[in-house]
């Protein structure tokens, strides 16, 4: 199934943002990637601007006027600042000498690249040691059993002993999730977005679930499942009626002449995308009371300000005039923090 790049996404205070006019154009040649207040949120984009301990960097880079302040992030976004935050200090604290594995697609890896931030930002990295690379090439060949034979990437370790990695996954594959219960102790995923058939999303759940309540009936581990966050692209008027919000926001029915002419929009407030009551349905039958669920798509819902939105003639080519992307979010100190508050809480009642 096609999916909008994995970059990211657009903020809230930039004024040309009106629902039905097209955005201007992610400038991707200058400071990285940035279009006012918008940042991609990638870590080689923002290790060096937003995940150093010190901000020396700011007093000798020339291009440091391009990019917006730490504190004009937090200030720009209005939908976290009520929000209750948490450190990567508190999660490490919670998780001394254990693997945390975070599992699942571009808006996953987005999270975890976030992390990967505060590590440095929170002075807590230390480089992985060789007792943590060997764990990972021990199980590697768990990894080359299935489908994809993409072992976890981006291994980092904190001064506490937690470790961390990612595991691109978009879809459930059994042999991934079997290699998973044998790298990590506390895991959150999500698959959802690149499924469109909801009969299959639920029948993978089940099995995926069944897999991953064994595991966390096990002292010391977790899993939690993160809600699919929402997407916001522009819905199709076919009735003509002057629509000012899409009705979910969803890539399948987007108005596809905003492929060329990108305009994210607004969904409805009552709207619950279609994979997340799916996995509340799978999650109500009572069969897996040791997967949690985490929270998401509350907190993206109001954020259809916060995408890449434009993003042709991009250096790699990629959808050279055709690239419109209302599904990954711009980088939000703020965001992430609030997110994590709900991980850390939620780990606990796991």
């Amino acid at each position: 199934m096609k999916r909008a790049p994995a970059v990211v996404g657009i903020i809230l205070v930039c004024t040309f943002l009106i629902v039905h006019d097209s955005l201007p154009r992610m400038d991707v040649t200058i400071a990285g990637g940035i279009r006012g207040d918008c940042v991609v949120g990638e870590i080689e984009y923002i290790e060096h601007k937003y995940c150093e301990p010190t901000s020396t960097i700011r007093k000798h880079d020339p291009r440091i006027s391009l990019w917006p302040s730490e504190e004009r992030l937090e200030a720009a976004d209005v939908y976290s600042q009520p929000l209750p935050k948490a450190t990567l200090t508190d999660l490490a604290n919670m998780l001394p000498n254990q693997t945390l594995l975070i599992m699942g697609d571009s808006v996953m890896e987005q999270f975890y690249n976030a992390l990967q931030c505060m590590l440095r930002k929170e002075e807590l990295e230390e480089p992985p040691d060789d007792a943590f690379l060997n764990f990972i090439k021990k199980n590697e060949y768990l990894w080359k059993m299935g489908k994809r034979k993409m072992p976890p990437k981006l291994p980092q370790k904190a001064r506490t002993g937690m470790k961390m990695l990612f595991s691109r996954q978009v879809n459930y594959q059994p042999e991934d999730v079997a290699a998973s219960l044998q790298t990590g102790d506390v895991i959150v995923v999500n698959w959802g977005l690149h499924y469109d058939d909801m009969n299959k999303y639920k029948k993978e759940l089940h099995e995926a679930f069944a897999q991953f309540e064994q595991h966390a009936t096990r002292t010391g581990n977790a899993v939690l499942f993160r809600e699919t966050g929402a997407q916001h692209f522009k819905e199709a008027d076919e009735r003509g009626v002057g629509m000012l919000r899409s009705s979910t926001g969803e890539w399948e029915k987007r108005d596809k002449s905003t492929d060329k002419n990108c305009a994210c929009s607004p969904v409805e407030d009552f709207n619950v995308n279609k994979q997340n009551r799916a996995l509340h349905e799978v999650l109500g039958t009572g069969k897996y009371p040791h997967v949690k669920l985490l929270p998401f798509a509350d907190l993206t819902r109001p954020r259809w300000r916060w995408h890449f939105g434009n993003c042709t003639h991009r250096p790699n080519g990629w959808n050279w005039d055709t690239c419109c992307d209302c599904t990954h979010f711009c980088f939000s100190p703020g965001m992430w923090k609030a997110h994590l508050f709900d991980l850390k809480n939620n780990l606990q009642v796991a």
